[in-house]
């Protein structure tokens, strides 16, 4: 696999960008932060969907949430290209891919479906892809600067051995329980003797159940034969029953009818009586009824006379309200003029207000203006000042380290730039303080002077807008008065009028209350009498309807007496017999206590039944869960044998695959090895166990014997070997290039010097090798720089 393109849009520190990869040894230089392992993240993105981290921490800080997050990737895989492009969009930033031919034809289309047929194309997951290509600085300390343990655990990871040492961790632990559950089983298993003895039970109580099952059928015959004699009796009483209800109501309808007639009959006297007392009444009626006449005569004469009274009242009050209009119609027209008067120098006042209005505003826009400057100075002030701190510190910092330290930044010792680099700073405190800051302090205070006098000019405004304000509000008050006065001088005029009108009208009512009050005690006088009058009158109007009620109630008669013939001709012809019934029922009430006591034994029986049967369910049960337990028992021996097998092919697969791994390794590296350091060092042995040799003279030594600079070469070509292994494991060998990340570290010239000359060596192993760095003094070294 080559790297041919890659294009970034609003990916992390890039907001559009696009790297073009070149064969050979390319560097890629830049300050810490400055985005050079964003690069290889945005590979790795792009291959496998990726994302370290929150999904949120990959938009460019600037771009717009609206637009996508979006990385394209030309890449050559036997010499065939290949396009994939992956997006974020939208706020919960779903992904989405496209993966292309050479010919732009589409071959996946789904985030998921693009990482397989990637997985497919390089023949690597991304952790086996991450181990091959990438590595660190820390990753190579880490093969020879750890503990065996460690670095074993490093290098069986980088190799993806890891996945069978996870592998025997569960046939352990799956082992381990499959003891357990054996013996559980074991512990719980029943006794020869013991399944003897239940068998026995089991035979017994299958015996006794059959007996019991006997008796049971023998009651429910006798039970099912008593049922029907019941069933037949209750028949028969359920006739003689139905007879008996008929006797009853036909006897209390016949009790019911003659009670009825003699209601009747008591009705028709006192009816008879009532109407005889209102035929006198009418006798007295047609005597006196002209008394009612002169009542309602009487009434006429008094309400003409109430409607005198009200009129002449209403006149009364009208002239009273007139007279009290004059002097409301006075007193509004006095107070009109006078506050007109006074409305009248509202507009005066208006237009000074508004005067001093503009004047204030002058006033505060100076001020604003004034303001403005101070804030400028006072920020300029600060911002020198932050200055002088950020110096401040530095001094204090580089004080601490000494003049033998190393730069904090790039490592290298301070040496006799520390002098010049203390005077420098010094210097540059003391001229920001007294160019920048003191001029601008003076600014400050001749600047207050102008402010000062403009906050007295605005205050003498604001009191005379203060006192043109209040007085403006009273003369608006006195303007709502004057309005409400005009309307209700109207109001006063218009009411005036109308009063006037209707006192014309009513000049001539006259009225006497002598007259009136004597009619009214002659109409009194007869009320008595007029109201009895009314009351007789109403109940001979009765007359004809009790007429005609005494005709009715003689007819109901007639038929009440017909009726109770016929009831009883009807209990004479149904022939109830009360002790023939009384004696049918005792014979049912017997059969049915002897049903029940059949049904009880029956029952209890039944009970004795299923216990039996529930005893031989439980013995049952324990028999078949024994014989269940242990076929259970030998499924778990079964499968312990299973995975003991498979614990001792893993052991043997995994010593298989290190002794082929570990002299892999080896050869490659020793290969490497030789190339780089011309010789001087012919092999490097890499154990089953994964501890690291180095052989000088044929003599085999622990690396930590060695330099560091050597040291650093042996990290490197282990590293490219554990790589090459990894490919050819993973049947990939078609990755053509390797990345490094900060593989300098702090080394000195001679060392950097060292590892570049390693890299010139292996670059023909590898079309494309990158190197990531932030020491800018060795881009000079490369055949090719990517400057960041």
């Amino acid at each position: 696999m080559i790297l041919i393109d890659l294009h970034m849009q609003n990916y992390k520190k890039y907001s559009d960008f696009t790297l073009t990869f070149s064969d050979g040894l390319t560097g890629i230089v830049g300050r810490n932060g400055s985005g050079k392992s964003t690069i290889f993240d945005a590979i790795t993105f792009a291959l496998y969907g990726d994302v370290r981290g929150e999904k949120e921490t990959l938009r460019y800080a600037k771009s717009d949430p609206k637009d996508p997050i979006a990385v394209t990737l030309l890449f050559e895989i036997d010499s065939k290209g290949y396009k994939v492009v992956r997006q974020m969009r939208g706020k919960a930033l779903t992904a989405k891919a496209h993966l292309y031919d050479s010919d732009d034809v589409l071959i996946a289309e789904s985030a998921k479906g693009v990482t397989s047929e990637i997985i497919k194309l390089i023949g690597m997951t991304k952790e086996a892809f991450l181990h091959t290509v990438f590595a660190s600085q820390k990753e190579l300390t880490a093969l020879s600067g750890l503990k065996n343990e460690e670095r074993k655990k490093i290098i069986r990871k980088l190799l993806g051995l890891e996945t069978i040492d996870k592998i025997e961790l569960e046939i352990r632990s799956r082992l381990t329980q499959l003891n357990r559950d054996i013996k559980s089983f074991s512990e719980i298993l029943l006794l020869e003797s013991e399944v003897s003895t239940l068998k026995e039970q089991q035979k017994e109580q299958t015996q006794s159940l059959a007996m019991l099952q006997r008796e049971i059928d023998k009651l429910f015959k006798n039970f099912e034969n008593k049922s029907k004699e019941v069933v037949t009796l209750d028949k028969t009483i359920k006739a003689m029953q139905k007879s008996k209800d008929l006797f009853t109501r036909l006897s209390s309808d016949l009790k019911l009818l003659k009670q009825q007639l003699a209601n009747q009959k008591e009705t028709l006297s006192k009816t008879k009586d009532r109407l005889q007392v209102l035929q006198q009444k009418t006798i007295t009626y047609e005597k006196e009824k002209y008394i009612i006449q002169n009542y309602k005569a009487l009434e006429v004469t008094i309400a003409d006379l109430q409607k005198q009274k009200e009129l002449f009242l209403k006149k009364e009050g009208l002239e009273k309200e007139q007279s009290l209009l004059r002097q409301q119609y006075e007193n509004a027209q006095k107070e009109i003029v006078d506050l007109k008067k006074n409305v009248e120098r509202k507009a005066q006042l208006i237009q000074v207000q508004t005067d001093q209005s503009s004047a204030l505003q002058i006033t505060v826009n100076t001020l604003k203006e004034i303001q403005k400057k101070e804030n400028q100075y006072n920020q300029e002030i600060a911002k020198y000042n932050g200055l002088i701190e950020e110096n401040h510190k530095k001094v204090v910092n580089i004080e601490a380290l000494g003049k033998d330290s190393n730069c904090p930044t790039c490592t290298r010792p301070l040496l006799e730039e520390y002098d010049k680099v203390l005077t420098s700073l010094n210097e540059s405190i003391a001229k920001l303080h007294s160019k920048e800051i003191l001029k601008r302090e003076k600014k400050l205070k001749d600047i207050e002077v102008v402010k000062n006098k403009e906050i007295k000019t605005k205050e003498e405004i604001e009191l005379v807008l203060q006192k043109l304000s209040g007085d403006i509000r009273i003369l608006e008050e006195d303007e709502k008065r004057l309005s409400l006065k005009e309307d209700e001088f109207r109001k006063i005029t218009k009411q005036g009028l109308t009063n006037k009108q209707a006192l014309q009208t009513l000049q001539k009512i006259q009225y006497n209350p002598t007259t009136h009050q004597e009619i009214i005690l002659k109409r009194d006088s007869l009320k008595s009498s007029y109201e009895e009058l009314l009351g007789i009158k109403k109940l001979i109007s009765q007359i004809p309807t009790l007429e005609n009620e005494i005709k009715t109630i003689e007819i109901n008669i007639l038929q009440s007496d017909e009726k109770i013939k016929r009831k009883e001709t009807e209990i004479v012809t149904l022939r109830y017999d009360a002790t023939t019934h009384n004696a049918q029922n005792e014979l049912y009430d017997k059969a049915l206590h002897d049903k029940d006591l059949l049904a009880k034994k029956h029952a209890e029986k039944q009970i004795i039944l299923t216990k039996i049967e529930g005893e031989i369910t439980i013995l049952k049960n324990t028999l078949n869960r024994n014989e269940a337990q242990k076929k259970q028992l030998q499924i778990k021996y079964d499968d312990k044998n299973d995975y003991e097998k498979l614990k001792a092919f893993m052991s043997e697969f995994k010593n298989k695959i290190n002794s082929q791994i570990a002299p892999r390794i080896s050869q490659l590296a020793s290969e490497l090895y030789a190339t780089i350091t011309r010789g001087k060092y012919q092999h490097i042995e890499v154990s089953n166990e994964f501890d690291f040799f180095i052989y000088d003279d044929g003599i085999r030594y622990p690396i930590a014997r060695f330099s560091g600079g050597e040291v650093d070469l042996a990290n490197l070509v282990l590293r490219i070997a554990i790589s090459k292994t990894l490919s050819e494991l993973t049947g990939s060998g078609g990755i053509g290039f390797l990345a490094f990340d900060e593989v300098f570290g702090s080394q000195d010239e001679e060392r950097r010097f060292e590892i570049m000359e390693a890299f010139h060596t292996i670059k023909e192993q590898y079309r494309q090798i990158f190197l990531i760095s932030h020491e800018s003094e060795i881009k000079d070294m490369f055949e090719r720089v990517v400057e960041l």
